[in-house]
């Protein structure tokens, strides 16, 4: 008979363990991994070998992350020679750049390439993993993020230790590496990936390719966003679903075959490990697999080893592994869903009833143990998720899922045959996509909540352990009601935050700046920011490029909680100020839309105002002296003049008073815009919004004689063509006395209040 091992032992030296890693990396949820799980040791008056085991894990965990942390650091510089970088992973290309990892000097680094010609995109699809190639290019920092709760480029590389990022000027030549057998298994994957997009039909490569190895690239971003809305993005990674059902598939072709029970559990050890390496080593296929691996090797030990232990022994190994790896969004949601799976999972199937019963009850457990992480890192979540994963996992697990897998190896072994499940295999991905596409249209069908507290974030953690615990037995409905009424507490919490914020957001070259006001008193953003797009040849053009509309202004308003603009002001109609202004129009409620007397005269204002009529929002034409007034605050136009538009000149220029102090936001009103100004208004601002970027045709002595400001804010774009701010311009201002900020160097900045009292904070002071 089996040794069985002490009841949820393993699970709280997995929690010590974690609680070490976390306090090693200088997180706080460190503390409150170890603070709950104290009382649990001692409310299950644990022995005294209990609480040793927890010691040593504890410490020894702590130890190992502290010692990783203070050895992750580079040795490569600016300055250091480049000649030789090995290729490390499957490159990306899209359109004319080409990105992928490598190594350098035996330092791991990002590399990128641009592409020159046509004729050189073959080439640069011959890179594969394990080459050493001769290059020429320079090494520089990643970037930090500039705006508040926005991804942070450069601690996700730091978190898998990377630290410089090479820019490469040419591929001089190329040769196997003389450690080939490194990445013999990466070049399967490479060689699969191919293989499915040259032999399945367009259609299906993004799903076969995500279900099969893991990688995503190929699906299409209205797809991926579709998916997010409706909280089924996880389909799309491969996960213990995945490789339960390869295992059930494998073992019964191996038993079918006439190979012994023991063989057959070998041989699925061994293709287990082979296929967490060539689906990338993903968090979730890991876990799945060792997990797997763990309870197949089980059968043949003294020990009695259950999922939950399996689980824990798992967790525990990659973390000693690699500390760094707790702060992966895929390792949080993978472990934490499966760990509540696991603890849930006895009450689930003990329940009775019918499939769609328990498929549910699965649903519900998953759903709310994702919740946490889900807004800690994303601020919102899917209102529908419940409904729409009760229908899309059956058809993954019965349908897709099994079709793309037997696509493949047909493809494979009989390649030419089975035409038919190749054509209904891409009938039902063209329907599952388009189911997607109409169901992520509805209304309100995600809930944006913003950027969570601590406190509350352990709130919801604590919410959501009481409704799964009642759920065991069958009192659900008061925790239920318990956790949505603070769901919409947090979500009330906007309409009634006591907090103003004015924001510069860095938006690169150009401007955006938000004003949130105290008690939901008022929302405008003054102007978007946004690129001109030079023409490209079709080859260049990326499937997804970088926008500002979509990949700074609605993930910050989305932190913010942020759904709804009562304004959106529009200073003039230069690319730089309106440029993402449909993209807003799209995706977020604007009540109304303010812009310069007679700017539709330029063709991408009258498009902004086209979009507008058609989504009902209002446009108004607005001179001196309009205004408004938002409760305790009113705002003021006090520029243009006149009707006539003449561009940078007749910038709507914007005063008020919030927070203790003036603000003057001046778009790129310029010198002779300033003499007006000057001509009509005597008015002092301690804030000003610096105009045309820091241009030398702006920022007046006499205009900064009239307005004497105390802070000003120059809004421009990191080492930009046009030279801005100009030193001429900074030279004035220092002259005058004024403290400057520049979203180039300094990202952006923002000044919180409540009533007249208020601070500033830089995000890089």
């Amino acid at each position: 008979m089996n040794k069985e091992l002490p009841a949820y032992l393993l699970l709280f030296m997995a929690v010590s363990t974690l609680s070490g890693i976390l306090l090693a990396l200088q997180s706080y949820w460190g503390a409150f991994f170890l603070f709950s799980l104290l009382p649990m040791l001692l409310l299950r008056k644990s022995s005294s070998n209990e609480w040793i085991a927890c010691s040593i894990v504890f410490i020894s965990s702590f130890m190992i992350a502290d010692n990783q942390e203070r050895n992750q650091i580079s040795n490569l510089s600016p300055k250091t020679t480049i000649h030789q970088l090995t290729i490390d992973s499957i490159p990306s290309i899209d359109g004319s750049s080409l990105r992928g990892i490598g190594e350098l000097n035996n330092e791991r680094i990002v590399f990128r390439y641009r592409i020159p010609s046509k004729e050189k995109v073959k080439t640069a699809e011959a890179l594969k993993p394990g080459l050493t190639c001769m290059v020429a290019g320079k090494l520089v920092e990643p970037s930090p993020n500039s705006n508040p709760n926005l991804f942070n480029y450069k601690k996700y590389l730091y978190e898998r230790d990377i630290h410089w990022i090479l820019q490469v000027d040419s591929f001089e030549g190329c040769s196997k590496s003389k450690r080939e057998w490194k990445y013999f298994l990466v070049q399967w994957r490479f060689a699969g990936l191919k293989f499915i997009e040259e032999n399945l039909p367009t259609e299906t490569v993004g799903v076969t390719q995500a279900l099969v190895f893991g990688e995503t690239g190929r699906i299409s971003e209205e797809l991926m966003d579709s998916y997010r809305a409706l909280g089924i993005v996880h389909l799309l990674a491969i996960s213990g679903l995945h490789v339960g059902l390869i295992y059930v598939m494998l073992t019964f072709i191996l038993l079918r075959l006439g190979i012994t029970r023991e063989s057959s559990s070998w041989i699925t050890i061994i293709f287990l490990i082979f296929y967490a390496v060539i689906t990338g080593g993903a968090p979730p296929v890991i876990r799945a697999s060792s997990m797997l691996i763990i309870l197949i090797l089980s059968r043949k030990s003294p020990f009695s080893v259950s999922p939950l232990d399996s689980i824990s022994i798992v967790f525990m190994s990659l973390l000693f592994w690699n500390p760094f790896s707790v702060f992966d969004i895929g390792f949080q949601l993978s472990f934490t869903v499966s760990f509540c799976l696991v603890l849930s999972s006895a009450s689930i199937l003990s329940c009775g009833g019918s499939y769609l019963i328990q498929l549910f009850k699965i649903t519900v457990v998953a759903q709310l143990s994702s919740l946490p992480i889900i807004l800690f890192h994303f601020y919102e979540f899917s209102l529908i998720g419940f409904l729409t994963n009760l229908l899309f996992v059956p058809l993954f697990s019965l349908i897709v899922l099994p079709m793309a897998l037997i696509a493949f190896l047909q493809g494979l072994l009989l390649p030419g045959d089975m035409q038919l499940l190749i054509q209904s295999y891409g009938w039902i991905v063209r329907g599952i996509d388009a189911l997607a596409s109409i169901l992520s249209q509805i209304p309100l069908n995600t809930l944006v909540l913003g950027k969570a507290s601590r406190l509350v974030i352990i709130c919801y953690v604590l919410l959501i352990m009481y409704v799964l615990k009642n759920l065991e037995s069958g009192i659900w409905r008061f925790p239920s009601f318990i956790l949505c009424s603070f769901v919409l507490m947090h979500a009330a919490w906007n309409q009634i935050n006591p907090y103003g914020e004015v924001v510069f957001l860095d938006v690169g070259q150009g401007d955006s700046t938000l004003i949130d006001l105290p008690y939901n008193g008022g929302t405008y953003l003054i102007d978007t920011g946004g690129g001109i797009e030079f023409p490209k040849e079709e080859w260049e053009k990326k499937t997804k490029s970088f926008s500002v509309g979509e990949d700074v202004l609605l993930p910050f308003l989305k932190s913010k909680g942020i759904m709804e603009l009562d304004k959106l002001i529009l200073t003039h109609g230069d690319m730089d100020h309106i440029g993402e202004a449909e993209e807003l129009i799209k995706d977020i409620k604007i009540n109304e839309i303010l812009i310069t007397p007679n700017s539709q005269g330029k063709k991408e204002m009258m498009a902004i105002i086209s979009l507008a009529e058609k989504k009902g929002i209002p446009v108004k034409q607005v001179r001196s002296p309009y205004s408004w007034k938002s409760k305790h605050h009113s705002f003021h136009i006090l520029s243009p003049l006149d009707d006539e538009y003449e561009g940078n000149n007749d910038s709507l220029v914007v005063y008020s008073e919030m927070g203790g102090l003036e603000w003057l936001f001046t778009g790129d009103l310029e010198e002779k815009g300033e003499k007006e100004f000057v001509h009509f208004y005597e008015i002092d601002a301690e804030v000003l919004k610096v105009g045309h970027h820091g241009s030398n045709t702006s920022t007046s002595e006499d205009f900064l004689d009239e307005i004497q400001p105390a802070i000003a804010v120059i809004s421009a774009g990191k080492d930009n063509r046009f030279g801005h701010p100009h030193p001429e311009v900074i030279r004035r201002l220092k002259k005058h006395g004024v403290l400057i900020h520049t979203t180039a160097d300094h990202g952006s900045l923002t000044y919180r209040f409540l009533g007249k009292q208020g601070t500033f904070s830089a995000q890089h002071p």
